[in-house]
């Protein structure tokens, strides 16, 4: 079973003959594309850590605002996801197309507000996230210098969705890696100052991911009107909206936005725990949250595979196909993950001796590398949640994700973390000691759902 119209190097994306290379060929790209993301985000850390503890303390509170931001994104996203893999199973890229058009809008106006939000109320946000005054001032002029990139980073979400829910996962790493280099490099010079820049320190790193993303929206609408790939995007019918596409998006994907907010709020009360526990508790946090990040992005492959594989599947009326993609998905998912797992163990220390200098820099060090060790054990089952979570969200299944989740982060993640890390005096690896709990009970719930099968009867 194939798709009947694809794009260059992206189809079939549900080949039943080889499927266990049909996951792997979706997620690799997937996989470079956010690495590459997470490796931006390390250098930015890097960059920062080197003014002191303060700034990476507070550019590191400032992007728990941007996982927030996220939300929304992941909303049009996922709801994108979905509907675009139906509808390219079924054989109706016509009607893919009307969803991709709604989903710009969307993502438009909610990166729009959100720029403007970040623009009047970071500095606010911080303070109530438990910012030292030095680190609540320097993030928030990152979050300032970051505020216009904000619908333009929202629009590129809502473009890879689309693609990706069409088998074309190499089209968004190309743009991925582009603009991840390019905000890299302004951030090199605009950070330090190198030869004839400025030197704007923490907004140096805001401004270049700025200007990398904007151009990088504009090259991925330039691409999508070159009618060279998988879906086709027309500026002159931007505005011709389907009201019946953006209520399924929404329908689907705003139980997805809400479990992301909710997640964001509840981390960034137990950031505030955190917080409480010092600025040396501060930044060893947000060096081991960019290692998450790293190995959550790699793991995210596999989740977009699932969910583009699931969805065709279901489009094309074959929920066995859509089954052994997603169990595929996640025995690839685990390999990958237990790799890492061993990496933390071993070069814990290491790495977190990459990221801070000065004179804090053998606290910091000792106490991430204790972090390390305690989130090698959530690897397993990170790996689980990411594949057969994308599977469920990829079947529209969203509302029982949505569910799933704030247990876990409320009940498992939340009040666990304060005992652990205030009333037993544990510190910060109290606090990571909660999070593995709420990452792998998660798992365990998501794998019993999706054993249940009632995503199979679904309808989008």
């Amino acid at each position: 079973m194939t798709t009947e119209r694809t794009a260059p190097g992206a189809a079939p994306a549900l080949d039943e003959a080889a499927l266990g290379w049909s996951v792997f060929r979706l997620a690799w790209p997937v996989v470079v594309q956010q690495v590459s993301f997470s490796i931006e985000q390390l250098v930015d850390a890097v960059l920062v850590g080197r003014l002191g503890e303060d700034a990476l303390a507070g550019v590191r509170l400032a992007s728990q605002l941007f996982w927030l931001a996220m939300a929304g994104m992941t909303a049009v996203g996922v709801g994108t996801i979905a509907l675009v893999a139906r509808n390219f199973g079924a054989g109706q890229p016509e009607r893919a197309a009307a969803v991709l058009r709604s989903a710009l809008l969307l993502a438009l106006a909610w990166g729009g507000a959100i720029g403007l939000g970040f623009w009047a109320l970071g500095g606010w946000a911080l303070t109530m996230m438990g910012a030292e005054p030095e680190a609540g001032r320097l993030g928030a002029h990152y979050l300032r210098s970051a505020a216009l990139a904000m619908p333009f980073w929202s629009l590129l979400f809502a473009v890879y969705a689309s693609l990706q829910g069409a088998g074309d996962t190499r089209t968004p790493m190309a743009v991925g890696v582009a603009v991840n280099a390019v905000h890299i490099v302004l951030s090199t010079l605009l950070v330090n100052g190198v030869g004839p820049f400025p030197r704007l320190g923490v907004a140096g790193a805001g401004v270049g991911f700025t200007v990398a993303v904007i151009a990088g929206a504009l090259a991925a609408l330039l691409l999508l009107s070159s009618g060279r790939l998988a879906l086709r995007w027309s500026p002159w019918m931007a505005l011709a909206v389907d009201r019946r596409e953006l209520s399924r998006i929404l329908r689907i994907g705003v139980p997805t936005g809400l479990e992301q907010a909710q997640f964001n709020i509840a981390f960034m009360l137990y950031t505030r725990t955190i917080a409480s526990l010092g600025t040396t508790a501060v930044a060893a946090h947000g060096i081991t949250l960019a290692i998450q990040s790293l190995t959550y992005n790699a793991g995210f492959g596999l989740s977009v595979a699932a969910s583009a594989l699931v969805g065709q599947g279901l489009g094309a009326q074959r929920p066995d196909l859509a089954q052994r993609a997603a169990y595929l998905a996640t025995r690839y998912a685990l390999a990958l993950m237990g790799l890492v797992a061993v990496v933390l163990l071993v070069f814990g220390g290491e790495i977190t001796g990459l990221f801070v200098a000065g004179e804090e820099a053998d606290r910091v060090v000792e106490t991430g590398r204790r972090l390390m060790i305690i989130f090698a054990f959530a690897m397993p089952g990170m790996g689980v949640s990411l594949a057969l979570g994308g599977a469920l969200r990829g079947a529209g299944d969203t509302r029982a994700v949505l569910l799933i989740m704030a247990f876990c982060t409320w009940v498992i993640r939340l009040l666990p973390a304060y005992l652990l890390a205030i009333t037993a005096g544990l510190g910060v690896p109290g606090a990571w000691t909660a999070a593995v709990l709420d990452i792998d009970i998660r798992a365990l719930l998501i794998w019993l759902r999706f054993r249940q099968g009632r995503w199979r009867h679904i309808r989008v």
